[in-house]
């Protein structure tokens, strides 16, 4: 699957976080091991701060993602999914780049 058919099936998921007061935004996306075909992807997307002042650990807001990952996606997309990378509102600048640099 690539960026933009995840893009497309990831569309319920985002917008049932952003509804359920998650997260606010887009998503991006990073290839998990750049340059191989198929790849699966990281998944960043911005947390809302009030929700995630009502979290008690990071992890249990990624707890809370995932649920939402599992209950409107189907077992194909996810497997497309590597990682859910999740940034504050702090790091909004951090979102759009790329988290792997190429090499010479």
């Amino acid at each position: 699957m690539d960026r933009k058919e995840l893009a497309i099936k990831l569309e319920d998921f985002k917008k049932t976080c952003q509804n359920k007061g998650y997260i606010i935004g887009e998503l991006y996306f990073d290839e998990a091991i750049p340059g191989m075909i198929p790849s699966s992807f990281i998944v960043k997307m911005m947390v809302k701060k009030s929700w995630m002042d009502t979290m008690s650990s990071t992890g249990k807001a990624l707890d809370a993602l995932i649920d939402v990952l599992w209950d409107t996606t189907e077992a194909k997309t996810r497997t497309s999914v590597h990682v859910l990378s999740i940034y504050n509102e702090d790091e909004r600048d951090l979102l759009e780049q790329p988290l792997h640099r190429e090499v010479a």
